[in-house]
């Protein structure tokens, strides 16, 4: 009972944090709105570009517009959880620079919850919103079968994805605790690599899917289980069963992330700013 009432007392302690990071993100309004226009305008931009290529090639790699547009949708709709809850992990740096991790070790809670709490992003849920409009977009164009388990393995699979974008932002993250600054490491492998996932991940040499699937296993967020809702043919694929696999490999990329922050926070020394 009173392991219980500790816990609700940090639930309790979170939240607060989390009410003051909306509060203070909200006070801004103009400064949200222009943030929700440039985050359409980004989107608007990617769909743009693969709209042209769908008029100039009617497909990529096999994949039709409908297919396309379901794959985009799995990627955007972890996407949006993602930046929901883990925009603080791109924001580490900064807490490593400024001694401001050193504060949050002192205070009786995760250190990482904090800076999640610290930086929560209510502007993603405009993710969430654009990855639904476009599955109810894809639906329309391939009508896949869906019943109680295909709905139950999509809810697993945005989980996973989101799973898998938050262990590559933790992992990313953890590097600053003995380089400082991770910036050009984020860009690299947080923004650039995901750009591989616009398009059927078979459109690539095989040394490409290899790393999208074995070392940075991220064709598992929407190229993988997209097979399962489409029915195409596995016979591409490096294994037909890692059409399944996505929350699994989700699971285990945190428990590598996390393994990798703790490492991080035990042989944390202080910048002494």
């Amino acid at each position: 009972m009173k392991n219980l009432i500790l816990d609700l007392k940090e639930f309790r302690a979170y939240a607060s944090i989390v009410r003051a990071a909306v509060q203070a993100r909200m006070e801004y309004r103009g400064s949200f709105i222009m943030y929700l226009m440039t985050l359409i305008g980004f989107y608007a931009a990617q769909i743009s570009v693969i709209i042209l290529m769908l008029q100039r090639f009617k497909a990529i790699g096999g994949w039709g517009p409908g297919e396309i547009a379901f794959l985009y949708s799995l990627l955007v709709l972890a996407q949006g959880l993602v930046s929901v809850f883990f925009s603080g992990m791109l924001e580490f740096s900064p807490f490593i620079r400024e001694g401001t991790f050193d504060r949050l070790m002192l205070r009786p809670l995760s250190p990482m919850l904090q800076i999640l709490a610290m930086r929560f992003e209510p502007g993603g849920v405009a993710n969430l919103i654009l990855g639904v409009a476009g599955l109810t977009a894809a639906n329309s164009l391939v009508h896949p079968q869906w019943t109680l388990v295909s709905s139950l393995f999509l809810v697993m699979i945005v989980l996973g994805g989101m799973m898998i974008l938050a262990a590559v932002r933790i992992g990313v993250a953890a590097v600053a605790f003995f380089t400082v600054s991770n910036e050009g490491l984020q860009h690299l492998i947080v923004f650039s690599v995901r750009e591989f996932l616009l398009y059927p991940v078979d459109i690539y040499t095989k040394p490409v899917r290899f790393l999208l699937t074995f070392l940075f296993p991220l064709a598992f967020i929407n190229f993988y289980p997209a097979h399962f809702f489409l029915n195409k043919s596995t016979d591409s694929l490096f294994h037909p069963y890692f059409v399944f696999f996505t929350f699994p490999v989700g699971i285990f990329c945190m428990a590598i992330s996390l393994r990798m922050w703790s490492f991080g926070v035990r042989h944390y020394g202080s910048t002494g700013t």
